[in-house]
């Protein structure tokens, strides 16, 4: 009787695997012992087979408690949430005493089915209940007069399921190692250079130096220089922003690279990062710098590969990726620093250009042309809104005119005001004095002497302002005019100091 069972036990497993699609996730020829798995929607439908004799019902609970630990220990194997998981016990008699299920704690939705020989029929029926099979198993678990064909029959099918879990380990590995990380290392030392350098000729925390080594800024887009989009994606701004993103370069490279290879990892990279660039053009005004938006891409097409393979994926890195999305994303919205907007859009690049250079040994020419015109139109609407937009003046601008005065480049400066549209706001005060200090520098005093007076009106407590307007009252000879400025100037400095005793006075 024991053939009989054994024959019956290997002639199920394989014909859900080769029949019903259950995919082996877990194979033990001695104890004789099957998990499967079968996964659809997110959430996986789990079979645990084994072929043993329980004589008491409490031998049964011991098992069930075994599987439950199991489960938790490895339920990173799972392609998905479990949404229900059978336990097969084939065996030739059911237990002595009468096996109680409710007075047993199973894990997730779980079913206890006896395959006894008087309760097969019912619990194949049971089973094919529970997975939604389109029919039951139809097996002939009887032993004819010929019992070593059937010995090797259950040899062949033993044989036939452990190739079967060895090509699944094969081509899982093959999926992972499909390139090597040489575009990754390249990018890395690509990015270190290029901040030594700025660090060697300027700052990377400069304004100036960001902006003429191809920061992301609008108005030098809207001019012409597109290729602003790419070069922003070399450049960081400090060590901590320069290490944050090389670590993450570094892992998320690695990984994406060895999955879709060199060429299709390139175009990824690239094609995020200019839709992330794109998207920070046309949401954020301010100058921007960095590989975030390429990085979020890389995250994009390990998304798109948990799409079209959902259950290596969750066996994989699964949830773990997932979070760590999540909790970037949450990070981008509570820190005002971070370009959300360059996130997201290279998130959504990435996502659309790793449908478009798909998988290796993977093509669906719907999904490519649909992965082209959704990027075309994105990039199309970004860049065009975004050109077609009034430049507005912001804090990141009135940082530029700042240096650029301090390095005497008075010429740039003007270059710069003549190109903003809109100086109304909040740092219109600012934005005026220092485009005066250009005026004044350039021989154009009449013009810094409007700046200065509407300066001033603005901000009345600008005390700078209202210095530099006194010296030009005083030489036009009006002298009650410069001394109204003078007085000005230096009471507004004194009341600073008394607030910050280290503050200097205006010169």
């Amino acid at each position: 009787m024991e053939m009989e069972q054994r024959y019956f036990f290997w002639k199920l497993a394989y014909d859900l695997v080769s029949r019903f699609d259950f995919e082996i996730i877990h194979l033990h020829l001695q104890r004789e012992e099957v998990w499967l798995e079968k996964s659809s929607g997110g959430q996986s439908h789990v079979i645990r087979l084994l072929n043993k004799e329980f004589h008491w019902s409490n031998h049964v609970k011991a098992d069930i408690e075994h599987v439950n630990r199991q489960l938790e220990k490895n339920k990173r194997y799972f392609s998905g949430r479990i949404k229900n998981i059978d336990l097969l016990y084939v065996a030739e008699h059911p237990t002595v005493d009468e096996f109680d299920s409710p007075s047993v704690k199973l894990a997730h939705n779980s079913n206890v089915i006896f395959l006894s020989d008087d309760n097969k029929e019912r619990g194949l029926e049971q089973l094919a209940a529970t997975n939604k099979l389109d029919h039951p198993p139809e097996i002939n678990y009887k032993l004819p007069d010929a019992p070593l064909e059937y010995e090797s029959t259950i040899e062949y099918m033993k044989h036939q399921l452990y190739s079967i879990r060895q090509k699944q380990q094969q081509k899982m590995r093959e999926v992972f190692e499909y390139g090597k990380p040489r575009i990754t290392y390249l990018l890395l030392i690509i990015n270190l250079i290029i901040f030594y350098y700025l660090e060697s000729v300027g700052s990377t925390t400069s304004i100036s130096t960001l902006i003429e080594y191809g920061a992301k800024y609008n108005p030098g887009i809207i001019e012409g220089e597109w290729w602003r989009l790419i070069s922003s994606m070399f450049l960081h701004i400090g060590v901590l922003h320069l290490l944050m993103n090389m670590l993450a370069l570094f892992y998320l490279g690695t990984a994406v690279e060895q999955i879709y290879g060199s060429f299709r990892f390139t175009m990824i990279y690239f094609l995020a990062g200019i839709l992330g660039s794109a998207a920070s053009f046309y949401f954020n005004t301010s100058v921007a710098a960095g590989a975030s938006g390429a990085i979020f891409g890389l995250f994009g097409a390990l998304l798109y590969f948990a799409w079209r393979y959902p259950s290596l994926f969750f066996r994989t890195m699964g949830w773990n990726l997932i979070i760590l999305v999540a909790i970037n994303i949450v990070f981008g919205i509570t820190v005002p620093q971070v370009d959300n907007s360059g996130h997201m859009g290279g998130l959504i690049g990435g996502f659309l250009a790793a449908q478009l250079v798909d998988l290796p040994k993977l093509s669906h020419r719907v999904y490519r042309t649909v992965s082209v015109a959704l990027y075309a139109l994105g990039l199309a609407v970004l860049l065009a809104s975004g050109s077609g937009g009034d430049l507005k003046l912001t804090a990141a601008d009135i940082q530029y005119l700042q240096e650029l005065q301090e390095e005497e480049r008075y010429e740039d400066m003007l270059d710069i005001t003549e190109s903003l549209e809109k100086t109304e706001g909040e740092w219109e005060d600012e934005y005026l004095f220092f485009r005066s200090y250009a005026y004044l520098q350039t021989g154009k005093e009449n013009l810094a002497f409007d700046d200065l007076r509407k300066a001033v009106d603005i901000a009345p407590e600008f005390a700078e302002a209202h210095f530099n307007l006194s010296i030009l009252y005083e030489r036009r000879g009006n002298e009650k005019k410069a001394e109204y400025h003078q007085e000005k100037a230096e009471e507004l400095n004194a009341e600073l100091r008394n607030k910050d005793p280290e503050r200097p006075a205006s010169s």
